[in-house]
């Protein structure tokens, strides 16, 4: 749309005139009315002008900020569309504002790109179309030559269409497959010769052969397959090891410390303290054993141990009696009487 960068300014001259005539006639304070034309000229007028700016930048077009236009021809565009990037060094310099077919056989495509950014491109720089990613997404690659002049508004870049990654790979694989066909059907031959020459046993033990080669050719798949996937777990705890180096290093630091504090303290001192410790110890245990001291008398005289179990039971018999009697051992009375309570049994303990 070449009549939107002329009609713009009109467009909001009008609009800023329309305006400024309101302002002025209500701060003069003159009493006249807007007629439904003058109202309905200025909405249209500012409609239009949304119109054309909205349409612009959907076409990737700036209106208000420095461009330059140029142009390249391609015999094919592979699936380059409107509003897909430019690109110089892998930044992003302007957009491709449109496609038109030049010719009724489609033989030639002029392809329109906007520069937003203020860059000098040599003349005989180069415009490729290219894969942005994997998923086919095209942009316009410019690779700068090293000519002294630039281009300039209107300009034609030089082109090229760079082979898609399949194509490429394609290219690459032809001189293989052809090999390949050829030695397939050398080997055919061969094998055909050795076929006709061999006895029937030979062929028998050929065939014995080739199916128990078949079978190692599986054997193989399935530990390529088992091998992949252990590669892919060594690659995993690699990462792993990465993600966790500072965490390793931190438990390295500590065991450092450890074994160093360790390997500075006064075992040998410790030692000594403890064997010195037990030997005391089994020095008491063997006196208790041999009845010597009030611990290995108690532990071994049986008679002792009978006095001990006689005296706790009359203890618990006299501190029964004292509960049930009080008044048998602490007497008091106004008038001197004498409480008689009956004796304790002595079995009543063990009734109890």
């Amino acid at each position: 749309m070449s009549y939107s960068h002329r009609a713009v300014p009109i467009l909001f001259h009008n609009c800023w005139a329309a305006l400024f005539s309101l302002s002025l006639a209500r701060s003069t304070q003159v009493q006249l009315k807007v007629s439904n034309e003058t109202k309905i000229g200025a909405l249209t007028a500012v409609s239009i002008t949304l119109l054309i700016i909205g349409f612009n930048l959907l076409k990737g077009r700036t209106l208000f900020s420095h461009h330059m236009t140029i142009y390249a021809i391609y015999s094919k565009v592979d699936g380059l569309a409107q509003a897909d990037g430019v690109q110089v060094s892998g930044l992003t310099v302007g957009t491709v504002s449109g496609l038109t077919v030049m010719d009724r056989n489609v033989g030639k495509i002029l392809v329109q790109m906007v520069i937003k950014k203020d860059i000098n491109i040599p003349k005989n720089s180069v415009a490729s179309i290219i894969n942005a990613d994997l998923l086919g997404t095209k942009v316009v690659r410019i690779d700068f030559g090293d000519s002294p002049e630039y281009l300039t508004q209107d300009d034609t870049i030089q082109s090229r269409v760079e082979g898609s990654v399949t194509e490429k790979l394609m290219d690459n694989l032809q001189p293989v497959t052809s090999q390949i066909k050829y030695s397939l059907v050398r080997l055919d031959s061969v094998l055909s010769t050795l076929y006709s020459t061999f006895d029937p046993s030979t062929r028998n033990n050929l065939k014995s052969t080739i199916a128990n080669l078949s079978i190692t050719m599986k054997q193989f798949s399935r530990t390529a397959v088992s091998t992949d996937l252990l590669v892919r777990n060594l690659d995993s705890i690699s990462e792993n090891l990465k993600d966790n180096s500072g965490n390793i290093t931190s438990i390295l630091q500590n065991t450092r410390k450890i074994v160093t504090d360790v390997s500075g303290a006064k075992l040998d001192t410790t030692l000594i303290e403890m064997s010195q410790a037990m030997a005391s110890l089994d020095l008491i245990l063997s006196r208790i054993t041999k009845s010597q001291g009030s611990l290995g008398l108690l532990v071994n005289d049986k008679k002792l141990y009978e006095n001990l179990q006689a005296s706790s039971l009359n203890l618990n018999r006299l501190l029964e009696d004292l509960r049930l009697n009080p008044k048998r051992y602490v007497h008091f009375s106004l008038f001197g009487k004498k409480d008689k309570n009956n004796p304790l049994p002595a079995d009543s303990l063990s009734r109890q």
